[in-house]
């Protein structure tokens, strides 16, 4: 009976531990609220603005997350001028400190983008801004649109958007050297809009402002442009193509990389470039361009000198340039094949040399197959004098010996090859997928087709000529592809990038949003519409 008894009471503790545990609150439901402003002192949109502190109240502690690149003031103020608190911690404010005195008749605005967030969960107030006027009116007009990439698919974010005023002190330089009236940006997104303007002409710039200072340094920096000036208001909502410029040849001082070589470093364009050894007596040499970097490499046969003198020219550009003389090592050549196992289809054999290559000596090269059957061939150096590029018939299944007998390659220091073989293997056809594309509604040829990777590298290329051309693009890997269409205007066969000075836009791109997923041994036919 007593064992009953203590049963009946383990079964009633039970109930009433379980009824306990129904009964815990769990915490209520996530706060996903961002914060409210509750009050602003001087209130929001003040006129006859004269105060050197703003306080911006809120419902709850809020802090400033990421707030020195989201934040921007406009028109510009110098950094100096005003400050911000707290800029860590929370609190149930924001504080402006003015420090000096600002332009009479202007409205000034406060836009801290989304790095006002509540405290707990870091809920954003989304495009939070504070504005006032130090006149009698606070402007009302504003500019919005989108920013995009005029070559990649994946826009940038945090473009800043500058507006100049057309005016007796505009000219296209201020972009270099002066600061906008308004800036604005497209924070994390690629939407932009400009508030409380004044009435008037502008022009309209979207900057990819890597330094913050406002102004253009097109060395790294992008750019986008509207073509016309704008006329406010304006109810429009516009299209910016942002681009990176091509910036003039420079070069820097030339250094001795080897016995034979000389490195010239360089930024912008060196396809016109000429390098000359101001010397009496001739010297043989061969200029190249380095594979990893911007240098241009002066390549001379063996010679005494104490110093050399280089002038390196082209249309816009000309400097000379001493190197003294200093003890060095030699290249010595080395070969490297572009496959050491298996070559895709649709690849060409290639091997690579350190040293340019001045001559190929078919006679002593041999490719056999599996059979070892001799394969016809046909060998070329390409034009970085580099490469050598092999062409031949390349069937499935199938495995190739490369044979180079001595003197079969023979490079610009008058070098040669020892014997050697390289060896690799082809796939199956159905180890690759094939792509067929309809494209439509193209007003004017050629255009440039890339096929892309989720890097926005260039896998493939195709120039079509006329509506009649064929789009396909056999042997490709199984992987997830993407495609572009450059519209080729100057029919160079390549994407030529913008001027600002120049007012010329870039070559325009058409990016098909969809990805084409390939799998092996699978045709994939699909239409393309040019929007």
């Amino acid at each position: 009976m007593k064992k009953i008894k203590l049963i009946f009471l383990f079964l009633i503790c039970s109930s009433l531990i379980n009824c306990a545990k129904r009964g815990i609150p769990d915490g209520g439901p996530k706060d996903e609220d961002p914060p409210i402003l509750l009050n602003a002192e001087p209130a929001e949109n003040s006129v006859y603005f004269n105060d050197d502190r703003i306080r911006l109240y809120f419902n709850e502690y809020i802090k400033l997350k990421d707030f020195r690149k989201q934040l921007v003031v406009s028109p510009p103020i110098d950094k100096s001028f005003y400050s911000i608190s707290p800029q860590s911690g929370a609190s149930k404010y924001i504080q402006i400190d003015i420090k000096e005195q600002l332009d009479e008749n202007s409205t000034y605005v406060f836009n801290f983008g989304q790095s006002v967030v509540d405290n707990n969960e870091e809920n954003k107030l989304p495009f939070f801004s504070y504005a006032f006027s130090t006149g009698e009116y606070v402007d009302s007009l504003y500019v919005s649109g989108n920013i995009t990439s005029s070559l990649e698919r994946k826009s940038d974010d945090f473009i800043s958007t500058f507006l100049y005023p057309i005016n007796e002190n505009f000219s296209d330089s201020i972009i270099y050297n002066g600061l906008p009236n308004y800036v604005g940006s497209s924070l994390d997104s690629t939407n932009f809009k400009m508030t409380n303007l004044k009435k008037g002409k502008y022009l309209l710039l979207a900057l990819k402002d890597e330094n913050g200072n406002y102004k253009f340094d097109p060395e790294f920096e992008k750019i986008g442009f509207v073509d016309e000036f704008i006329d406010l208001p304006i109810n429009d909502s516009l299209n910016i193509k942002l681009f990176k410029e091509e910036i003039p040849f420079k070069s820097f001082k030339p250094f001795l990389e080897t016995e034979n070589r000389v490195g010239f470093g360089f930024k912008g364009n060196y396809k016109d470039v000429e390098i000359e050894l101001i010397d009496e007596k001739k010297t043989k040499y061969i200029i190249t361009k380095n594979k990893d970097s911007d240098t241009l490499n002066y390549w001379f046969k063996n010679k005494e000198y104490d110093s050399l003198k280089f002038v390196v020219k082209s249309p816009l550009y000309k400097e000379k340039f001493t190197l003294k003389f200093k003890e060095m090592g030699k290249d010595s050549l080395v070969l490297n094949p572009s496959t050491k196992s298996v070559l895709e289809l649709n690849e060409k054999f290639k091997i690579y040399s350190n040293l340019p290559i001045t001559n190929i000596n078919k006679d002593q090269i041999n490719i056999l197959n599996k059979d070892s059957l001799l394969i016809p061939f046909t060998a070329e150096l390409d034009k970085n004098k580099f490469d050598i590029n092999f062409d031949f018939e390349l069937l499935p299944n199938d495995s190739y010996i490369v044979n180079l007998y001595p003197n079969a390659i023979t490079d610009f220091l008058e070098t040669t090859n020892d014997t050697i073989s390289y060896k690799f293997k082809t796939k199956s056809r159905s180890d690759y997928g094939t792509l067929k594309l309809g494209i439509s509604n193209v007003k004017e040829y050629p255009v440039i087709i890339h096929l892309t990777n989720n890097k926005d590298e260039v896998i493939r290329k195709k120039i079509l000529n006329s509506f009649d051309d064929p789009c396909v693009f056999e042997y490709l890997k199984p992987a997830d592809y993407f495609v572009k269409i450059i519209f080729d205007k100057n029919k160079n066969q390549m994407w030529d990038t913008g001027s600002f000075l120049n007012r010329i836009q870039p070559e325009k791109v058409f990016h098909y949003e969809e990805e084409f997923i390939i799998r092996a041994n699978w045709i994939l036919e699909e239409k393309i519409v040019i929007k």
